[in-house]
């Protein structure tokens, strides 16, 4: 899939959750029907099936986050994230850095009013990707140039936790699996944990779902 036709699509789908959702409803409550996050936080990728044995490596993530109230105990959740995936060698003196766009999409079961758990899918479109090269002697410094992608693109399933730490503020911790683990044996495919703060920034309250009005 072309990267600008993807993004495209991408933000077709966020216009139109934001603006159907916000706009269709009549009915108020003082329960909130939506709201729209930022997120950032930071990745550990291991590559499962690779016979180069790579260690892991920290790199960051981040992005926006649309959830749409379901029911009183089930959300759905989309996202748009910029996502690095990194590993290094043995001798921590290569690193490898590959960068995604990643949107997940999930449902959100609230096991509390403060925890809830994400069970769902993610798609991930290759950007670019580079290789540092570290110079233990100080001769050459630290090089850095283009490499080539492990895979052009990766649909992902995913499950997490995410907590309220205040109003306004959660903290959630999610593991990304490449789905062709599963039936691909002798293709190389991530798995990735992923620790993020995330910051409400617009919540509505139109019932679009529940059109009874609510008891304020």
């Amino acid at each position: 899939m072309n990267l600008r036709h993807f993004l495209k699509t991408v933000n077709a789908i966020f216009l139109f959750c934001f603006f159907t959702f916000d706009s269709t409803a009549q009915v108020y409550s003082n329960k909130e029907s939506s709201t729209f996050s930022f997120t950032l936080g930071m990745t550990s990728s291991n590559l499962i099936k690779d016979s180069m044995k790579y260690k892991t490596a920290i790199l960051f993530t981040g992005g926006f986050i649309y959830t749409v109230v379901l029911t009183e105990k089930v959300n759905v959740g989309l996202e748009l994230l910029y996502t690095g995936k990194s590993f290094k060698d043995a001798d921590k003196i290569i690193k490898y850095r590959y960068y995604y766009i990643d949107v997940p999409f999930y449902l959100q079961f609230k096991l509390s009013e403060s925890v809830r758990l994400n069970l769902g899918a993610q798609y991930s479109s290759f950007t670019n990707s580079k290789i540092i090269v570290i110079d233990p002697d100080g001769k050459a410094g630290v090089n850095s140039k283009p490499y080539n992608n492990i895979k052009p693109s990766d649909i992902g399933i995913l499950g997490g936790i995410e907590i309220n730490l205040n109003k306004n503020v959660s903290a959630a911790a999610r593991y990304t699996l490449s789905a062709s683990t599963f039936f691909e044996e002798k293709n190389t495919n991530f798995g990735v944990f992923q620790f993020s703060l995330n910051y409400a920034v617009y919540r509505t309250h139109k019932q679009f779902l529940n059109r009874h009005k609510e008891n304020e």
